[in-house]
Formats: structure tokens, C-alpha cells, sequence
């Protein structure tokens, strides 16, 4: 077959008995999946046998990219790595951006198999028809940075992904990055990578993509390009990156903390951080960041991050007081390959703990000071396994199992820490889809209205729901809550978000608000049919990602998740004293209070709305024979 915008090859490789091979990629699974997301869920349900031991050599890592990867499509630079994740036991997925997938395209592949243990730690090279698996003896031992400092310098311009002393150590929250940016594996990628001593995959291609219909795709380039461009608010996103949709400065300063507010401020991050903006391959945004400290004890110091906010979050931790020691602090972390949301989330728990006398310097052997020392200590007790980091590293659940009367107390889904907090934020779909995700809590909502504050009008609400490709039938149920004064369900909405997310995600789109703004389903099927020269209609493309998400929430279920797992924290229905202000669980418009029961009641609108089964919370049988999934129930 003459592939259009896929390569049409999937690349196998066997870590335990050195094999490398090459199969050919099914039109039909295409068809019915797309790429991308898509593709790795259908991989994972044929080659992970359920209840396997994550950091077995029987779990596999497929690594993937959509069909718009490796095209100038405007911000097509996703990448998907799905395996079963250590910190939670499911099977999920995690994305990343920069450019490996673009090199990944360009050798000639859209997908990975990695499967088995190396005997050594090696490291997998993909240069374009030349494929090998080399000793990484000169790496093994070494943080992410230096690592793919040393392989982009032994091959020139090429995208890595590398994992870092945590990964090695199996710490379970560990992550990769890629191109030592884009954070890549929340929930234990690099622990996975580690269980199979393979440090770290380069690509660099050379061999371009054919694309079916040049004329029609150019025809729609260029009017989206002309869109982007002259989208008012661009330049501010040039200027500012994520800090302009998260002020981390205004968030502290209402929590009383106005001494670190001001160190968070625009001006500082202009004046005293940024050296310059990077972007993805075939991104008009530039949203990603280097950082370089003008000032002050670490000065000099050149952190990579795929936004400001990161270190910037992390200065909420009491053991830091100065922004240059949050930025050394983020630098460290990611060095190592652990995951900044978790180890914030997870320090300052143990700080509370510590606050309560549950621990202690004796069972913890640290005098717990809140101090940068201290800090950096307990990071390197976590990745090196020494001592209370050994019960750390193996995440929530192991401190939920050590200390039995805290687990009520942790912020956390399905074992991993929330990422939007609900009572500062309101329930949009970013929050109500960390409790039903897969993996846990996660960001996979994808662009709903309700994001991160966005939103307004109903008028408003209804145009994202046309770009979303929400069907007609649906809206009315969108605007049926259990309560008359919620306006909008967001738990029927999910639904929708998550649907809108896997389309974008198995095409290798951005899924950040500012570049998937300029896209709606009706859009990425007419640039994918002009790439690919398939002649699909737009619902073909939704029902491929309804498939794949009930794919996948299929496989979780062999894993034996249910209903039981969705939980909402129970701290959610706690008021959260937040500077002078005392937060309650709200809606998105803030004019009901969220309880247990209205939760309950979101959670059955979801599952109806999915066609599961209110009571466990899984894909009944006219759902699954439906999309065409009976073989994989």
C-alpha cells in the first residue's frame, strides 16, 4: 500500500533476546483507531496479559504518533507512551511533545513495541532504516539532562527520550522527558523504562512524509496559519508561555503568601528567568520555556521546562523561600526524572504528617526542618531508596499502607495526586476527569469550556460544543444537572472532552488550550482526509475515539477497576482554608455546593452518557458490540 501521512510500519523490539523487526500497520485497525492513542490502545489490548506485574518484562511500552506528525499541521507534535503504570497498576497512557515524534515519523514509523528486559541497560537508536540497540553503560547512572546532552551530541539534531536515577531506581512516580523538556510518563514511565535497563530512544529521520492531496492540505494550512497569526492574543503567549493562563503569582499571593507572590510575579519571570522561548516542531506558539538565574546563589544555572509554572508551583513547599531555590529544586527533580506535581504533593502531605506527630524523626531518620537543605535531602533519599524515601518512592499507596490512618486524608485517584483542585478551581471537566480517568488523576479533558475558568455564556458553551463535535442529541442532556442552578452537567460533559481529547491526541495534535482553540472536529477531519487521502466524515473520527476509550476502560477492567474506584477525595467536601478565604466544593458557576450525593449524581450522569453501567461503572454489552470491541470483553 502507497501510505499517506503514516508510514505504515511498526517497529518491534525484543530487549531480552536483542530482536529487532518490522510489521506492517492493519488499514482495517486504522480505520477503526486512527493513530496515535488510538493504535497504542489497540497494541496494548493484544499484547498486555491482565494483572501482570508492571515492572515485569511481560508489560510492554508501546510509543506512538498520529498521522499528522512529522507535517508543517500547526502544533502536530504529540507523542503517546501506554504501558500498565507502577503508581496506579492501570493501564493508561501519557503524552509528550518536542521532537521525537517528529523524528520518529521521519525514519519511518508511527509506533513501538518494546517488549522484554535487556540483560544490560542499552539504549535504542532509530536512524532512519538503521536500528540498533547500544550499551549505555556511558549514560546508565547519569541525570536526563546529561544523557540527552550526550546522545544529541553523538547524534546532531535528533529527539530523545531519556529517564534519569529514578527511573533506574524503579522510584514508582518516576517519568521520562523528552528532549530533556516535556515532562513524558506521570505514574512510573521511567520506572518501566527502568525495569527494562533501557536508559533512553533517539530518533533522528531524514525521510519525510508523502502527503495525499498537497493542494487541498496547503489550502487549509495556510487559512489556519493566517488564523493563528492573527489571533490578538499570540504575542502575550510569546511574551508569557503557560504563565499567562496560570498566574502562579496572583494564586499565592490570595493564599497570603506575598512574599512568594511577588518572586512569581511576570516581571521576575521577564526580567530575572527567561533566556528564551522554545517550541515544538511545526508550533506558531513557542509556549515552552529555558530558564536561566541571573542572580543569587545558583546563578547561571539553564533549566529546560515545558512551562514556568512547573518550578513555580513548587515554591508553594514552606522548605523553599527563594524563587532561585525552586528553580534549583525543579532542575534537581527533573534531573532525576521524578515527577514535580507528586513530589510537591506528596512533601507537603509528609510535612502535615510530620505537623501531626504521625512521623517522626525516628521512624523517618530526618530531622524535618522546613529548609532547601532538608528538601533536597528528601529528594535524594527518594530516588536512591534510602530509608523513609524507600517507602516514598513506592508512592501513595505505600504511604497509605505504612500509616494506616491517613489514606482518608490524601488528596489523591486511583493512587496518584490531583492536579486541579476543585474548591480553589470549581468543577469543570479538568477536575471531574481526574476521578474518572483511567490512570487516576491526570489531565486529559482536552479543551472543554470549563477549562482551567474559561467558559461564560450558554451561547458560548454551545459554539465549543459544535467545535468539539458534541452531537445535537447530546446538548440537551449537557444542560440537564441534578441540580437546577448547576446550568451545565459536567459530569455528561466528560463524556465529550475526553472524546474531543482522543481525537486530537491519536492525530498527534496539541492538546493546550491555546493552539487546540484553532481546531473543531470538522477542521482536523478535512486537514486528516487531505494527508491521509481516507475520505472518513467527521463522526467516523469521534466514534474511532469513543472506540478507543472504551478500549481502554475495558482493559482496566480486567485489572479489576470499577465503580469502587472512582472515588472523589473525601478532603473535596472539606472547606479549604486558602489565605483569609475559606473555599467549598463548588460547581463550575459557583451557585450549588458539591456533596457526596450530587457527586454520586455526576458520576451516574457519566456513565450514562458513556452507555456503562451506573452500578459498576463499566461498558455494558450493547456499548461494547457497538463500537465492534466484543473480542477484547
Amino acid at each position: 500500500m502507497d501510505w499517506k501521512g503514516y508510514t505504515g510500519n511498526i517497529l518491534k523490539i525484543d530487549l531480552t533476546v536483542d530482536k529487532i523487526s518490522i510489521i506492517k500497520q492493519n488499514v482495517d485497525n486504522i480505520k477503526q483507531f486512527i493513530g496515535g492513542l488510538g493504535i497504542n490502545t489497540k497494541l496494548v489490548a493484544d499484547l498486555i496479559k491482565p494483572k501482570i506485574d508492571p515492572l515485569s518484562s511481560e508489560n510492554v511500552i508501546i510509543i506512538g504518533v498520529g498521522p499528522l506528525v512529522g507535517t508543517i499541521t500547526p502544533g502536530a507534535s504529540r507523542t503517546v507512551a501506554s504501558t500498565k503504570f507502577p503508581a496506579t497498576g492501570a493501564i493508561a497512557y501519557s503524552c509528550g511533545s518536542m521532537s521525537f515524534g517528529f523524528n520518529l515519523k521521519h525514519s519511518g514509523f508511527d509506533h513501538i513495541i518494546i517488549s522484554g528486559k535487556a540483560e544490560d541497560p542499552v539504549y535504542l537508536a532509530i536512524l532512519n532504516e538503521h536500528i540498533e540497540l547500544i550499551d549505555a553503560s556511558d549514560i546508565w547512572g547519569k541525570d536526563i539532562v546529561e544523557s540527552t546532552n550526550f546522545l544529541q551530541k553523538k547524534y546532531s539534531e535528533s529527539g530523545v527520550i531519556a529517564m534519569g536515577q529514578a527511573g533506574e531506581n524503579l522510584v514508582y512516580g518516576s517519568l521520562a522527558l523528552i528532549d530533556k523538556t516535556s515532562t513524558f510518563g506521570r505514574g512510573g514511565l521511567g520506572a518501566v523504562m527502568g525495569s527494562k535497563n533501557l536508559k533512553a530512544i533517539v530518533t533522528k529521520g531524514s525521510r519525510g512524509i508523502s502527503i495525499a492531496n498537497p493542494k487541498e492540505f496547503n489550502q487549509l494550512y495556510r487559512k489556519l496559519f493566517e488564523r493563528i497569526r492573527k489571533y490578538p492574543q499570540r504575542e502575550s503567549w510569546h511574551e508569557l508561555g503557560m504563565l499567562r493562563s496560570l498566574p502562579v503569582g496572583m494564586i499565592l499571593k490570595a493564599s497570603g503568601q506575598h512574599k512568594k507572590a511577588r518572586q512569581c510575579s511576570e516581571r521576575v519571570y521577564l526580567k530575572k528567568l527567561k533566556k528564551r522561548r522554545i517550541a515544538c516542531p511545526s508550533c506558531p506558539m513557542g509556549d515552552k520555556d529555558i530558564l536561566e538565574l541571573q542572580e543569587g546563589n545558583f546563578k547561571g544555572l539553564i533549566n529546560y521546562t515545558s512551562s514556568v509554572i512547573n518550578p513555580f508551583l513548587m515554591f508553594t513547599l514552606d522548605e523553599l523561600n527563594t524563587y532561585d531555590e525552586a528553580i534549583k529544586s525543579f532542575d534537581l527533580v527533573s534531573r532525576y526524572g521524578l515527577d514535580s506535581l507528586t513530589i510537591t504533593s506528596l512533601l507537603k502531605f509528609c510535612t502535615h504528617l510530620y505537623e501531626k506527630g504521625i512521623l517522626t524523626k525516628e521512624n523517618t531518620g530526618i530531622e524535618w526542618k522546613s529548609d532547601y537543605r532538608t528538601l533536597v535531602q528528601l529528594i535524594e533519599m527518594i530516588v536512591y531508596r534510602k530509608g523513609f524515601g524507600n517507602i516514598l518512592a513506592d508512592g501513595w499507596k505505600s504511604l497509605a499502607e505504612t500509616y494506616k490512618s491517613v489514606e482518608n486524608e490524601m488528596l489523591t485517584v486511583k493512587g496518584l495526586d490531583i492536579i486541579f483542585e476543585p474548591r480553589l478551581l470549581r468543577l469543570g471537566t479538568m477536575e471531574f476527569e481526574q476521578v474518572v480517568n483511567p490512570k487516576g488523576a491526570h489531565v486529559a479533558s482536552g479543551g472543554s469550556p470549563t477549562y482551567l475558568g474559561a467558559g461564560g455564556s450558554i451561547e458560548k458553551f454551545k459554539m465549543h460544543f459544535d467545535r468539539m463535535g458534541v452531537p445535537n442529541s447530546a446538548i440537551g442532556r449537557l444542560f440537564t444537572p441534578p441540580l437546577k442552578e448547576m446550568v451545565v452537567n459536567v459530569g455528561r460533559l466528560t463524556r465529550y472532552s475526553e472524546d474531543w481529547y482522543t481525537v486530537l491526541t491519536s492525530l498527534g495534535l496539541c492538546a493546550r488550550a491555546q493552539m487546540n482553540r484553532f481546531y473543531g472536529l470538522e477542521l482536523v477531519t478535512d486537514i486528516y482526509n487531505a494527508v491521509t487521502g481516507f475520505n472518513i466524515q467527521s463522526e467516523e473520527l469521534r466514534e474511532a475515539a469513543e472506540r478507543t476509550w472504551n478500549l481502554l476502560k475495558i482493559l482496566n477492567v480486567k485489572e479489576g477497576f470499577s465503580r469502587k474506584d472512582d472515588k472523589f477525595p473525601e478532603e473535596w467536601f472539606k472547606p479549604l482554608k486558602f489565605g483569609q478565604t475559606i473555599l467549598n466544593f463548588q460547581d463550575f458557576f459557583g451557585e450549588s455546593t458539591i456533596t457526596p450525593e450530587v457527586a454520586n449524581q455526576l458520576l451516574n450522569n457519566y456513565y450514562d452518557e458513556r452507555g456503562w453501567d451506573k452500578i459498576d461503572g463499566i461498558p455494558m454489552q450493547s456499548k461494547i458490540k457497538e463500537l465492534d470491541l466484543e473480542k477484547y470483553s
